[in-house]
């Protein structure tokens, strides 16, 4: 593995981050090394760009921090100047018809506009949850979110019932949208062309590389395209097999700082 990787692009949860929502000290201490070498480095998540800003701040890593990759790969920030880009947003009809897919289902529907998160249903639970990843969660009309296209619709449901509202999800047949869990109890829906490869694609047009000098780290479904597309896809053992069906490589659990011991044993 002595490809000269350019870009390290990294998934949060699941990936960079440990049990407790952390960055541990040797995920940070390698990123650094690898910065220090020519790297440079971003996140890629399905969460927005303005709350993870937020949370780089508080793991006092606003200077290891490039790029942010957010909603699946529909947003692109770039630290140092603060451009932010979006695309290919999800039509607000389709939305409302997702929602009326789900009539009867106990789930819980959220669409984010920048660090503000809508939800069908809140409460002091959910509010807290919602802070500790500095959004803002507001209680409304689902339904009158959808004058205007939106970066992604997310159907949360109890872990249990999952693989009920997957396929329940799955039926739901339209072109111009698809769907695909992110965690044990998210399920979402985005316009096609998203997902965290194209995200990463832009951006590197952007910075003048190829995938070829990607490096991605991630651990699940939402992960598969860019794991797929990097010049070198990295699994952390902690996550779903369809994401390591994809991957070139495995790394260690995310609570055994599995980036920062790859990054040490093969990239430094």
């Amino acid at each position: 593995m002595n490809q000269a990787y350019q870009l390290i692009c990294c998934d949060l949860d699941g990936t960079l981050l440990n049990e407790k929502d952390e960055v541990s000290e040797k995920n940070k201490e390698m990123i650094q090394r690898c910065r220090k070498q020519g790297m440079q480095f971003a996140i890629v998540s399905g969460r927005p760009v303005e709350g993870i800003l937020q949370l780089i701040k508080q793991w006092q890593m606003e200077e290891m921090v490039d790029y942010v990759i957010g909603m699946n790969g529909g947003v692109v920030y770039h630290c140092k100047t603060a451009i932010k880009k979006e695309y290919h947003r999800l039509d607000g009809a389709i939305i409302k018809a997702i929602m009326e897919h789900y009539a009867g289902w106990k789930v819980r529907f959220i669409i984010f506009d920048g660090a503000k998160r809508y939800v069908s249903y809140s409460d002091e639970e959910t509010k807290r949850l919602a802070a500790s990843y500095c959004e803002q969660e507001v209680q409304t009309d689902m339904f009158t979110l959808c004058d205007v296209p939106r970066n992604k619709l997310i159907v949360q449901c109890y872990p249990q019932d999952m693989p009920k509202v997957e396929a329940h999800g799955k039926q739901y047949h339209n072109a111009q949208c698809v769907c695909f869990k992110t965690a044990a109890d998210l399920f979402e829906f985005v316009n096609p062309q998203v997902n965290k490869s194209s995200g990463i694609q832009k951006l590197c047009e952007d910075i003048g590389i190829t995938m070829q000098e990607v490096l991605a780290f991630g651990d699940t479904s939402n992960d598969n395209e860019m794991l797929r597309d990097a010049g070198l896809g990295v699994w952390l053992c902690n996550g779903s097999e369809d994401t390591k069906a994809m991957a070139d490589a495995v790394a260690k659990a995310n609570t055994e700082s599995g980036v920062g011991c790859f990054l040490e044993e093969y990239i430094l």
